[in-house]
C-alpha cells in the first residue's frame, strides 16, 4: 500500500509503498478515504512526542470502510476515529477495538469522509476542555483561539451549553466568530485580551480554554481575568498548576487521550451533531495525501489557516 512514511524524526516525510498492516485479534482493517491534519501530526514527526517504531506512518485522525470485519464492525460499514498506533496517513490502517485514547465509531448518514476525518482529534478534545472546565449554562468561558481547529469546536459546543463565551480571534473575522457562538470577541492583534476581559467582567470569569499560549508566561497572565475557585484548561501543556492553585484557581494540561471523552461515544456524539447541521467545521480545503510533507511543513510554519483533510482516495 502507498503511506506517508519516516524512518526517524525530523524527516519530512515521503510517500512510498510499505506493507499493509495485518490486524490481530480485536483489531479492524480500514481502507481509508480521508486523513484529518493536525499540529500533533507535525510534533510527533519532529520527535516531540513519545517513542514510535520505525519506519512509521505519519498522522492519526481517519475516516473509511471496514476492510476486513472485527467485532460489531461488519465489512464495508463507514467509520472514523484515530490510529495513533498505525498512522492515518496510508491507504489502509488498523483501528484498535477496546483501546482507550484510539476509540472508532460508525459515521452516521448525512457526514461524509472529509467531514469526519476532521473530527476526532480536535473534537474530543474540545469535548474533554469543556467537561474538565465545568462549562454549563451560566458559565463565562474564554476560549483563547476560538476559530482554530479545536476552538471552532469548543465554541459552538460551550454556546450550545448556555455559557456566556468570549472568544478571541487572530486578525480574522469577528463575524465568523459570532456565528460559533461567541458573545463577545477580542482581536489579538489589536486589543490585549486581558485587559479587555477585565474591562468588561472587573468581578472575573468563570474558565479560560487558552488554545494559544506556548509559554508559562503567556498562559499564567489568564490567572488575572478568573475569579476564586476558577479554572483554567490548556492544550499546550505550558500551564504551571502550582502557580494557578496558589492563586485559588485550578489549572488543567489536558491529555486528550487520556480523558473518558475519548471514546466511540465521544465521537458518536460529535458526528451526530455534525449530521444534525448543529456542529460546523471549518475545513479550509483538502489535498492529496502525496502532500502531506508540504501541508504539515505548512502547519508547523503557521502558514496553514483553518482546518485541512487529506484525500487518500
Amino acid at each position: 500500500m502507498r503511506a506517508i512514511v519516516i524512518d526517524r524524526f525530523g524527516e519530512r516525510g515521503s510517500l512510498r509503498e510499505v506493507p499493509a498492516p495485518e490486524p490481530g485479534p480485536d483489531q479492524v482493517l480500514v481502507k481509508v478515504g480521508a486523513a484529518g491534519v493536525n499540529p500533533i501530526d507535525w510534533k510527533i514527526r519532529d520527535g516531540g512526542r513519545g517513542e514510535r517504531k520505525m519506519p512509521m506512518v505519519l498522522g492519526q485522525d481517519f475516516a473509511g470502510t471496514v476492510a476486513r470485519a472485527a467485532g460489531d464492525f461488519v465489512e464495508g460499514t463507514r467509520v472514523f476515529g484515530i490510529a495513533r498506533t498505525y498512522g492515518a496517513y496510508a491507504e489502509y490502517t488498523v483501528a484498535l477495538l477496546r483501546a482507550h485514547g484510539e476509540p472508532i465509531a460508525p459515521i452516521p448518514d448525512g457526514v461524509t469522509d472529509v467531514q469526519a476525518a476532521a473530527l476526532p482529534t480536535p473534537g474530543l478534545t474540545a469535548l474533554a476542555s469543556l467537561e474538565i472546565l465545568g462549562v454549563k449554562a451560566g458559565t463565562t468561558v474564554l476560549i483563547h483561539g476560538s476559530t482554530g481547529g479545536v476552538g471552532c469546536v469548543a465554541t459552538q459546543l460551550a454556546h450550545r451549553r448556555g455559557a456566556q463565551v468570549l472568544g478571541t480571534i487572530r486578525g480574522g473575522s469577528a463575524d465568523y466568530a459570532r456565528s460559533l457562538g461567541a458573545d463577545e470577541v477580542i482581536d489579538t492583534t489589536s486589543a490585549d485580551p486581558i485587559a479587555a476581559v477585565k474591562a468588561k467582567h472587573p468581578d472575573g470569569i468563570d474558565a479560560v480554554l487558552d488554545l494559544v499560549s506556548t509559554d508559562k508566561d503567556a498562559n499564567a497572565k489568564f490567572a488575572d481575568v478568573l475569579r476564586a475557585g476558577g479554572q483554567l484548561v490548556t492544550t499546550n501543556h505550558v500551564a504551571d498548576e502550582a502557580f494557578f492553585k496558589q492563586r485559588g484557581l485550578s489549572a488543567t494540561n489536558v491529555v486528550m487521550n487520556q480523558t473518558p471523552q475519548s471514546s466511540p461515544e465521544g465521537l458518536t456524539q460529535l458526528a451526530q451533531m455534525v449530521a444534525e447541521g448543529t456542529l460546523k467545521l471549518n475545513i479550509a480545503g483538502e489535498k492529496p495525501f502525496a502532500e502531506a510533507p508540504d501541508v504539515l511543513d505548512q502547519g508547523k510554519s503557521g502558514k496553514l489557516h483553518g482546518k485541512f483533510v487529506l484525500r487518500v482516495v
